[in-house]
């Protein structure tokens, strides 16, 4: 019995001196990360491996089976990405993308050092977290100068930098919300209806929708039920009027809003979140009982199924059928790229997929055409360029799993789906039921979105699973665990400096450019290569401040070849023999293939479309405007 209480002694001062700094992580990627900053990235990321390096190699957690699984599955999923470098059609993107995930595996890690945490603290924290962060999202709504650029865009972003990602936290608390109503039911309902609020203004379907999902999710499996819905009715309602609210106001919910415009409809706003806050207080002070009636509960249920269906049935009726209505809805949802979905509340009564089923599309037949290994990690942007009809570009297909199957191929693919599975395993042995629907919709949203791109989505989410994979921490038994925790720790601070600091030297030379310190900028961008010799930019720079010619036609070529489906590595080879070594035959040539690859990127009056009709003139004087 001795032994057991000393154990246990010695147990919680380790897990309580792993709680601030693994508070402290999950505080700076909610509020810190800046949507995702590669700079924030790394100060951020640093932070975890140096705080799971220091944990592990001092006191190590104790993982079951499952756990076990989850981290070896993890590991290897990170390494398949750093090996995709090597074949990677993009290489410094995969590098990138390589370290972000190196980041979330450190989070998961830090997560690990708590266990033995009771789950119910861990979900206290996630509320206390969550509920900071939506009053501080809709703080530079009530105050333009906290965040200017909803001058710009109205849609809500502020702090993570992305409306869907913010939308999708949103979601994620209301089971947690719905939890904690056994604690407080006042704090409950604050949560819950700023969280509806936040997700509305951000106008993400899929946000409200997983929002709903969560909460009837959360309502079936509840035996409590009846007082959860209570309290969720009461939130909602309150915040659906403050949200409605928010939507009339032209600076909250339209763009290019003047700055008085916005200080004026702020203050107005501000005073409506106070007034329902106050609301929601008072009716659970006095007012509201602890349970609903059952009758009543059925009697609204039953009136909220009979408006959906109702307006349903008008809907397939407008449409002139069922068939018809299916035709129109899908065509809708697979539109055409020119019929991007604008960012306003129209959204909510729209099927369209915003270009997403274009991109999954464009994931899929690159799996088709590398089905074992993929492009490489990060490389779907280079992917779309090739693939895409119409000028519309991005970096990634708004679909997590779609994504690793195109750069990772069926391998990287198999060992993501089973990081996902061990991850809602271990969850699922803790019966945590409100982290593990939190857990659920967080994997559940990557489906349609890029989740893997935010720091402050996949930290915190990584960081819980790892504390609830684990168990209490272990006396540690010999050298060679903490050895190789600190190997570890070197190799990822060393990986996810490079890139950062090749970065920085890049930024000071085309500062020095700029003051025409061309000596200075000579010496920064080749530091800036050695740091990272897989990123183009600083070979293009370096080719550009040489005097020697054979020089730098070598470094435009080392860039071609470093990334050959690149467009614009082709462009920029093909432009210096245009302009600089004077021969039209070879810059067509590559000028040609760079069009090939994207033609959206030679459009009408643009310097490549007129570098590309200045060389075909050249080589044959025939196409000369005449």
């Amino acid at each position: 019995m001795r032994a057991v209480l000393a154990s246990l002694a010695m147990r919680r001062p380790a897990v309580r001196g792993a709680a601030l700094p693994a508070a402290a992580l999950a505080f700076a990627a909610l509020f810190l990360s800046n949507g995702s900053s590669q700079s924030r990235l790394f100060w951020i990321g640093t932070a975890a491996v140096i705080v799971a390096a220091v944990g592990w190699a001092v006191r190590p957690p104790s993982l079951s089976r499952a756990a076990v699984v989850f981290f070896a599955a993890f590991a290897a999923f990170v390494l398949w990405q750093a090996a995709s470098i090597a074949w990677s059609i993009e290489p410094s993107r995969s590098w990138d993308y390589t370290n972000r995930s190196f980041v979330y595996f450190a989070f998961a890690a830090v997560g690990a050092l708590l266990g033995g945490l009771a789950w119910p603290r861990l979900a206290e924290a996630a509320a206390l977290l969550l509920g900071a962060l939506f009053v501080w999202a809709l703080a530079a709504k009530v105050i333009p100068g906290i965040y200017p650029d909803y001058g710009r865009l109205a849609r809500l972003r502020y702090p993570l930098g992305y409306w869907n990602e913010l939308a999708l936290l949103a979601a994620a608390s209301v089971p947690i919300g719905l939890w904690l109503m056994r604690r407080t039911r006042i704090a409950s309902a604050l949560l819950l209806y700023v969280a509806l609020v936040v997700a509305v203004l951000t106008y993400s379907r899929v946000g409200v929708m997983l929002a709903v999902l969560g909460a009837l999710v959360w309502l079936a499996l509840d035996e409590r039920r009846l007082e959860s819905i209570g309290v969720l009715a009461v939130a909602w309602i309150v915040g659906a009027l403050v949200a409605g609210a928010g939507l009339l106001l032209p600076g909250i919910s339209d763009d290019g809003q003047p700055h008085d415009v916005r200080v004026q409809d702020g203050l107005v706003f501000g005073a409506a979140l106070v007034v329902g806050a106050a609301v929601v207080f008072l009716a659970f002070r006095f007012v509201v009982p602890k349970a609903v009636d059952r009758r009543v509960v059925r009697a609204t249920a039953a009136v909220l199924a009979a408006l959906v269906v109702a307006a349903l049935a008008a809907s397939v009726v407008r449409a002139g059928g069922p068939g018809e209505w299916v035709s129109d809805r899908w065509h809708e949802f697979s539109n055409p790229v020119s019929a991007q979905l604008g960012n306003t509340e129209n959204r909510f009564t729209s099927t369209s997929s915003s270009n997403r089923w274009r991109w999954w599309q464009e994931a899929w037949n690159a799996f088709a055409d590398h089905p074992a290994q993929g492009t490489g990690a990060g490389s779907f942007g280079l992917t779309d360029r090739i693939e895409r009809d119409s000028p519309l570009a991005v970096v990634e297909p708004h679909s997590t799993p779609l994504q690793f199957l195109s750069e990772l191929g069926l391998i990287g693919f198999l060992l993501y789906a089973l990081v996902v599975g061990s991850a809602m395993l271990v969850v699922s042995r803790r019966a945590a039921l409100p982290l593990a629907l939190a857990i659920g919709i967080c994997f559940l949203h990557s489906f349609v979105d890029i989740d893997w791109d935010y720091i402050a989505v996949q930290g915190p989410l990584f960081l819980t699973v790892g504390s609830l994979a684990a168990g209490p921490p272990r006396a540690r038994r010999g050298w060679l665990p903490a050895a190789a925790a600190g190997v570890c720790a070197l190799a990822a601070v060393y990986s996810l400096a490079s890139p950062w600091l090749s970065e920085h030297r890049y930024n000071a030379a085309l500062d020095s450019v700029t003051s025409l310190n061309l000596i200075g900028a000579r010496d920064e961008v080749k530091a800036a290569h050695s740091f990272n010799p897989l990123a183009v930019q600083p070979l293009w720079l370096m080719a550009a401040l040489t005097t020697n010619r054979a020089q730098a036609l070598d470094l435009y070529r080392e860039a071609r070849d470093l990334e050959t489906k690149n467009p614009d590595t082709w462009y920029e080879l093909g432009r210096f023999e245009l302009k600089v070594l004077k021969q039209p035959r070879a810059a067509y040539r590559d000028l040609n293939h760079a069009y090939t690859l994207d033609k959206f990127l030679f459009g009408p009056g643009t310097s490549p479309g007129r570098d590309l009709d200045l060389a075909r003139c050249e080589v044959d004087p025939s196409t000369c405007p005449k």
